[in-house]
């Protein structure tokens, strides 16, 4: 019984671990921005050239199909305060609503945008047709 016991216990704790690992991704976004120094960028180059895989996610996604450009949420790169992570502060200039609404809603605490929509990868959402329709 308490070898059942111990093996139940460790099944139970590596499950743990791998969803506590799975999570890290989406505590990238902080209500602060992560403020870096960004180089500046040669004559002719453009966020594509240095971060081809991560514009390309980008240009696919609704943010990059409506021409919301890299600067919008992480600042120009000659900037001091130029965002490596933007904050939440970056959703909420246009995305009020919603920003308002994960803030006030407590099952979100503590959540940020990115703790459902990846930062680069995301759809659009869909709204559900009203019930009884």
């Amino acid at each position: 019984m308490n070898r059942f016991r111990a093996c139940l216990f460790s099944s139970a704790m590596f499950v743990f671990l791998l969803l506590a690992i799975a999570v890290q991704p989406a505590n990238a976004q902080l209500e602060q921005a992560k403020h870096i120094h960004h180089r500046l960028l040669p004559a002719g180059a453009t966020c594509a050239t240095c971060h081809k895989v991560v514009y390309d996610q980008w240009k696919a996604s609704p943010h990059g199909a409506n021409g919301v450009e890299c600067t919008v949420c992480h600042g120009e790169t000659t900037a001091q305060d130029f965002a490596g992570t933007p904050g939440l502060s970056a959703c909420d200039s246009c995305h009020g609503d919603q920003v308002a609404q994960l803030k006030s809603d407590p099952f979100m605490k503590g959540k940020t945008c990115v703790s459902c929509h990846q930062a680069h990868i995301f759809v659009e959402h869909k709204k559900a047709a009203p019930a009884g329709n």
